[in-house]
């Protein structure tokens, strides 16, 4: 597409020659180094140097006990007390104002002429609104905070890692309920505005582009039905009943690409499994009559980005996250 081309969107990519069904090398991408570690490298000048929000190392580490059973208590506070308003605010004064965000100083310390500074903070922000909005039609999960690359010579981001596609996120332990990682640190380094101004703009470019280029990607989709090598997650008590096997993981390939044409179409169907195991007790609890119409009625171009970035940015969700995928980094 022209304009995205304008914009300069892209998706970087990365060579990768299959071995066998679950084995694969993987083309070696230089100059990058993952999102977590170059928070953990990162501090603010700014800060005492006896502050413990001076530096990233303390932010990324998973030995810190304090973090985690902080992160614990505001899960609980969920998941076994059914209060998701106040396990928000929890999250918020418990995990993200004690760990400021710190990527701002990466583009600073990194990039030292204004020019280059400026050109490697856009690209960042243009790189992740593309990479958002293609993870979100897909379903591409497991997004944290080692799968997302950072280039340290340009500011693009590469995702890795591409096996939690097609909404397996949503089927992990601890369900992946956001469409896609836009945490604080990643907000930090935009700027002013943060998400709503280059990132917004470019997203809304870039599912444009995928939208209107819908029959095109459904039809690369297509094949992935009678793929034999997808494993598309049989159940075991389908299993149990005697069903075709072969007839089972078809029908649940047609619903996934099912989703994602939904998704091209501009419904949001990010269905939250959260919400019918857990019972909430603080009345907030939005009916199912509620969700399934949100699911019919179809959104513009702006009206999905802004409800995609809404829902990703939402401490309801960040908090319901797996603790290795560091909702607060």
């Amino acid at each position: 597409d022209a304009r995205a081309q304008g914009r300069r969107l892209h998706l970087r990519t990365f060579a990768v020659t299959c071995v066998s069904e679950d084995c694969a090398i993987v083309e070696w991408v230089p100059d990058t180094t993952s999102f977590r570690a170059t928070i953990s490298r990162t501090y603010n000048p700014q800060a005492s140097p006896y502050a413990k929000t001076r530096r990233g190392k303390r932010i990324t580490s998973f030995t810190d006990i304090t973090q985690r059973q902080n992160y614990e208590k505001v899960q609980n506070m969920y998941f076994k007390s059914g209060k998701l308003v106040k396990a928000a605010k929890m999250f918020e004064q418990l995990c993200l104002k004690p760990h400021p965000p710190l990527f701002f100083w990466w583009f600073v310390q990194n990039f030292e002429d204004p020019h280059s500074w400026y050109e490697a903070r856009n690209r960042f922000a243009q790189c992740s609104a593309a990479w958002s909005a293609v993870g979100h039609v897909i379903g591409l999960g497991d997004r944290h905070a080692e799968n997302i690359m950072v280039d340290t010579s340009s500011g693009d981001c590469v995702h890795v890692d591409f096996d939690c596609i097609f909404d397996k996120g949503l089927a992990l332990p601890k369900p992946e309920v956001i469409p896609f990682r836009l945490t604080a640190n990643m907000i930090d380094a935009m700027g002013p505005v943060g998400c709503n101004g280059m990132f917004s703009a470019s997203m809304k470019f870039a599912m444009r582009t995928l939208r209107e280029n819908r029959d095109t990607l459904l039809s690369v989709l297509e094949p992935f039905i009678n793929d034999p090598i997808i494993d598309w997650k049989k159940s075991r008590s389908q299993q149990s009943k005697g069903m075709n096997l072969t007839a089972v993981a078809t029908q649940d390939a047609k619903r996934k690409v099912k989703v994602i044409e939904e998704r091209l179409k501009g419904i949001f169907n990010v269905d939250n499994p959260n919400r019918r195991k857990v019972k909430r007790t603080d009345g907030n609890a939005s009916s199912q009559e509620d969700e399934a119409m949100g699911r019919m009625v179809p959104l513009s171009v702006e009206g999905q980005v802004e409800k995609l970035i809404s829902e990703a940015t939402s401490s309801e969700n960040l908090l319901q996250l797996y603790v290795g995928w560091m909702p607060w980094v």
